[in-house]
C-alpha cells in the first residue's frame, strides 16, 4: 500500500513492530470510546450532548480493578465538559487505575462551523485547520475540566487523516488508538484499514508517536482465502457477500473486531486465539460507553441486554487472564 492510499499516511511495507520481552505473556489493552449518546440510525446532530450512561462506570471501574485492568477511557467533548461525567473521570485518574485519553466527535466539538454530514463525522476530512482546532479545544477541555493531559488519542469513527499526526505530535500525544485493521468504510466517506496489521507500531513519520490497533479481522480456518477473495472496498458489501456468508455458516472464515458489541464470547475468543496463534501479543478489546446502559446502543436495548453485555465483558477478561496467561495493561 502506498503512502497516498493510507489512511496513517505510511508506507505499511516498512511499518516495524514495536516488540515485547521474548518472556512476556500476551497483553489486553481495554478501550472505552467514552462519548455522548445518539442514535446510531439517525443522522448526525450536535443536539446530542447527553452523557448519562457515564453513570454506569464507576460500578465497572470497580469490576476491572478487581481484575488488574486498567482500562483507558479516550473521553469526547461532551463527556469532558460537562461537570457530573468529567468529575467521573477526574476521580478515576486521581486514584491512577484507569488512563484518560482523548476522542474526537468533530460534530460536537467546538468550533462548531462545518456542516454536520456523514463525510464530516470523520475529521480527517475536514480542513486540516479546523480538525487541529477541535483537537486542540478537546485537549483543553480534558486538561481544565478532568485536570489530565491527555495523551493517548483515538479518533471518532477511526476517522483519522496522515496529517491528524502533525497536531497530535504538537500537543503531546504518545500512542494513538484509531487504526481498525481489517475494516473499511470507505463506502460511508471513511478510511479504509483493510490491509493494517494488528501489531504495534511506531508511526514513521512522527516516531514519537506509538499506533497500538483495535484487534480485528478475519478468523477461523480459511481466514486467508476469505480476505482473498471476498471484496474489501466496501464493509457493507463484504457483509452481503454470498461467498463469505458460506465460509461464515461453515465455521470456515469470519470477520469480527475484538468487541462486545456485536459479538459472542465464543467469537471473542475464536478471534483472539486466531490472532494468538499469528503471533499477535498485544490485542485491545474496546466498546462505547453509550453500550453500558440500555437504549442507547443497538447492542444494548434492555436491561437484560446491559446485564449480558457486561457479564460477556467480563468472561473476556477472566478467561484471557486464566486460560490463555494474558495480563492487561
Amino acid at each position: 500500500m502506498t503512502d497516498a492510499a493510507s489512511p496513517l499516511g505510511i508506507d505499511l511495507s516498512r511499518v516495524v513492530a514495536a516488540t515485547l520481552p521474548d518472556k512476556a505473556g500476551p497483553v489486553l489493552l481495554v478501550v472505552l470510546d467514552t462519548e455522548e449518546e445518539f442514535d446510531w440510525g439517525k443522522p448526525f446532530s450536535r443536539d446530542n450532548r447527553g452523557v448519562s450512561a457515564i453513570a454506569r462506570i464507576p460500578d465497572l471501574q470497580a469490576e476491572f480493578e478487581v481484575l488488574g485492568v486498567r482500562p483507558t477511557y479516550c473521553i469526547d467533548y461532551p463527556v469532558a465538559s460537562t461537570p457530573e461525567s468529567a468529575d467521573v473521570f477526574a476521580r478515576i485518574a486521581q486514584r491512577g487505575t484507569a488512563e484518560v485519553g482523548a476522542h474526537l466527535h468533530p460534530w460536537v466539538t467546538p468550533p462548531e462551523i462545518e456542516e454536520v454530514t456523514r463525510f464530516n463525522s470523520y475529521a480527517g476530512n475536514l480542513d486540516a485547520a479546523l480538525e487541529r482546532a477541535k483537537l486542540i479545544s478537546l485537549a483543553g477541555a480534558i486538561r481544565d475540566q478532568v485536570g489530565v493531559e491527555a495523551r493517548t488519542f483515538k479518533a471518532g469513527r477511526y476517522g483519522i487523516a496522515p496529517r491528524t499526526f502533525d497536531t497530535l505530535t504538537e500537543l503531546g500525544f504518545r500512542v494513538d488508538l484509531s487504526s481498525a485493521p481489517g475494516f473499511n468504510w470507505t463506502g460511508d466517506g471513511g478510511p479504509d484499514f483493510s490491509l493494517y496489521p494488528n501489531h504495534p507500531y511506531w508511526v514513521p513519520s512522527h516516531p514519537t508517536v506509538l499506533e497500538i490497533p483495535t484487534t480485528g479481522g478475519m478468523y477461523g480456518p480459511l481466514w486467508r482465502l476469505a480476505g482473498r477473495l471476498t471484496p474489501v472496498d466496501n464493509q457493507a458489501e463484504r457483509r452481503r457477500n454470498p461467498l463469505l456468508a458460506l465460509l461464515r455458516r461453515a465455521r470456515l472464515a469470519n470477520q469480527a473486531m475484538l468487541t462486545p458489541e456485536g459479538f459472542t464470547l465464543l467469537q471473542l475468543q475464536a478471534l483472539a486465539d486466531s490472532m494468538l496463534a499469528r503471533g499477535e501479543r498485544v490485542l485491545s478489546l474496546s466498546f462505547h460507553s453509550p453500550s453500558l446502559a440500555p437504549g442507547h446502543t443497538p447492542f444494548v436495548r434492555t436491561e437484560q441486554d446491559r446485564k449480558a453485555f457486561v457479564t460477556r465483558t467480563l468472561d473476556f477478561l477472566r478467561w484471557f487472564a486464566s486460560r490463555r496467561g494474558g495480563r492487561f495493561r
